[in-house]
């Protein structure tokens, strides 16, 4: 969950006063309690590492069974991770030791040192690195027995390079350029107060979305597709699908992910991207189906209307909060008045709440409209690979498949469901069948939902093509739905910009952006 990551960072890099241990002396017990907490988080890794090991040496032929259960139980120690790093910044006084001591005196006051806050949240970077180094030989006894020796798995420096790669892109580098702002802030306060730097800052997001293709290719380690019969067939398939991209890409992962997506909002910095295991364990007609899927996310303009959307909501969010404290600091009424004096106390903490506000909102709603438009890319990766015979049973080589993805009929349906179900396999997701007991099958839904917030739980996906293939018709409902979605979405978010804005005034509106 990159996105829960990346906001739990920022929140651990806020200038907030971070509390003292709750017991003495300070100095040692942070440091003890600290390192005693992730000693025992340590404990858990080690304990799934040795139950994978042992299970798949002695029975070979529970390999799925032991892969099924190392992914959720991965998942699970993250969350613990998460609370045992904010233990050690709240209870444990890590946050108030790294905020005493990692000081340099600047125009004649102590102030914390230039990219200092990282230390904060150093407690889950050693649980990350640490982990990637103790479940690399459990997944490299898991690479063995699935593959049985038919793809050669990395080297533990190379796996540690490969994840370290993916961390840097995906949540890293977000932190940094927040960290980096308050670092200015702390040192060169006049420069941030000027025009330049406030829109330089607000250029940020769309640069980097803009240029997010390019950073890719190196930091993932990208490579182009090599030539032969897969990289013609999609060449062929996206002139058929009227797409264009600047290159299909090969990520290697050694068989570790099944998995593809689209990066790059024109069509010159456009990449599709493929692992090289998906490549390897799809029948060509699904793969082609995948392909499909990826290029529905372009024709259909969701990067553009992410990236609007995202835009858009922090901007608005951020009128909210300082609206909000316009209100605290000017009201007049009496209970105005006493929560401005209980809030005195908590002063670094009001940079807090915005945070976690921001957070809960892109769970929430960018989650939902997320959802939405995943299916309606899964619904052009069917059309992608459907004839103009609505009432079809089946295709062979013979089959003339519909131009510009315009046809949709229940071979191609079928096609892509298939796809998703072998996905799902490959990469040892579980199939949400439930549990038991009513609890059991509760948290096991709330579970499924939490895993895949952004594109929802794949047997939902599957279930809903699955009667989609017997009604066809359905599509063209859920169409008029999401577009009229996307339109009340957006047309709300810039009327509730204006209002805001106008309350607010838009010169201090900019200089919190």
């Amino acid at each position: 969950m990159p996105i829960l990551l990346v906001f739990a960072l920022i929140a651990a890099c806020l200038p907030i006063e971070w509390p003292h241990p709750l017991i003495g002396p300070e100095r040692e017990a942070a440091l003890v309690l600290s390192g005693g907490a992730v000693a025992a988080a340590f404990g858990l890794a080690l304990a799934l590492r040795g139950w994978v090991i042992r299970t798949v040496r002695r029975d070979p032929l529970r390999r799925y069974e032991a892969a099924r259960a190392y992914n959720r139980w991965r998942r699970v120690l993250f969350f613990v991770n998460l609370a045992v790093a904010a233990a050690c910044v709240l209870a444990f006084g890590w946050g108030w030791r790294v905020q005493s001591e990692l000081l340099i005196f600047w125009d004649g006051e102590a102030r914390l040192l230039p990219f200092a806050e990282l230390a904060v949240p150093l407690p889950y970077f050693v649980l990350l690195v640490g982990g990637w180094l103790v479940y690399y030989d459990a997944e490299r006894a898991l690479h063995r027995v699935l593959h049985l020796g038919e793809r050669p798995f990395w080297s533990r420096s190379a796996y540690l390079l490969y994840n370290l790669r993916q961390f840097a892109l995906m949540v890293m580098l977000p932190v940094l350029l927040w960290v980096a702002q308050q670092a200015l802030g702390r040192y060169l306060p006049d420069i941030t107060r000027t025009l330049v730097y406030k829109l330089g800052s607000l250029a940020v997001v769309p640069g980097l979305i803009l240029l997010m293709p390019l950073l890719m290719k190196p930091l993932l380690g990208l490579r182009p597709m090599p030539p032969g019969p897969v990289r013609d067939r999609f060449v062929a398939l996206a002139r058929r699908l009227e797409f264009r991209c600047a290159d299909f890409l090969l990520w290697p992962t050694h068989g570790a992910i099944a998995n593809a997506f689209i990066t790059g909002l024109l069509p010159r910095v456009r990449y599709v991207v493929f692992t090289d295991r998906i490549l390897d364990d799809l029948p060509p007609d699904e793969l082609d189906a995948v392909f499909g899927h990826e290029v529905g996310h372009a024709r259909h303009g969701h990067i553009w209307l992410y990236a609007g959307f995202l835009a858009l909501s922090l901007s608005v969010l951020a009128a909210l909060v300082l609206f909000v404290e316009q209100v605290i600091e000017t009201g007049t009424s009496e209970e105005v008045g006493r929560l401005r004096e209980a809030l005195k106390g908590f002063k670094t903490w009001a940079a807090l709440p915005p945070v976690v506000l921001v957070t809960a909102y892109l769970f929430v709603v960018f989650g939902a409209l997320s959802r939405w438009c995943e299916r309606q890319a899964d619904l052009f990766g069917c059309r992608a690979m459907s004839c103009a015979d609505p009432t079809c049973t089946g295709h062979d080589e013979k089959t003339v498949y519909a131009t510009g993805g315009r046809c949709l009929c229940p071979t191609g349906i079928r096609t892509f469901a298939r796809a998703l179900d072998r996905v799902r396999d490959l990469n040892g997701l579980d199939a949400d069948e439930g549990g038991r007991h009513r609890l059991g099958r509760a948290a096991r839904a709330v579970w499924g939902w939490l895993r895949a917030w952004q594109h929802g739980p794949m047997s939902r996906r599957i279930a809903y093509l699955s009667d989609l293939a017997t009604r066809p018709h359905d599509e063209r409902r859920f169409q008029r739905r999401l577009f009229a979605l996307k339109w009340v979405l957006m047309l709300s978010l810039l009327a509730a910009l204006v209002v805001l804005g106008q309350a607010v005034g838009w010169r201090a509106l900019l200089e919190v952006l």
